[in-house]
């Protein structure tokens, strides 16, 4: 892995995370906006998420980009210099 893709795959994941419970957050809005009693299954696996990703993701943020640069440290594939 190179360190380009360590960069774009933690600001992948790290933003994902922060989407995930902003969106999580809309929606639930939504649903008491509009009265909805019964909320579907995979709402409530989606809201699951959401809150996790809420509740852990300054924690999860800087451990995510330090493996996923540690992994482009030990797998790339730079010649040493003479």
């Amino acid at each position: 892995m190179s360190f380009r893709t360590a960069a774009i795959l933690s600001v992948v994941l790290v933003g994902g995370m922060f989407l995930t419970s902003i969106a999580t957050e809309h929606l639930a809005l939504w649903y008491v906006a509009h009265g909805v009693e019964t909320i579907p299954v995979y709402q409530r696996v989606f809201f699951s998420m959401g809150a996790f990703c809420a509740s852990f993701r300054v924690l999860l943020a800087l451990p995510t980009v330090a493996v996923l640069f540690t992994v482009a440290i030990f797998t790339s594939q730079r010649t040493p210099q003479k």
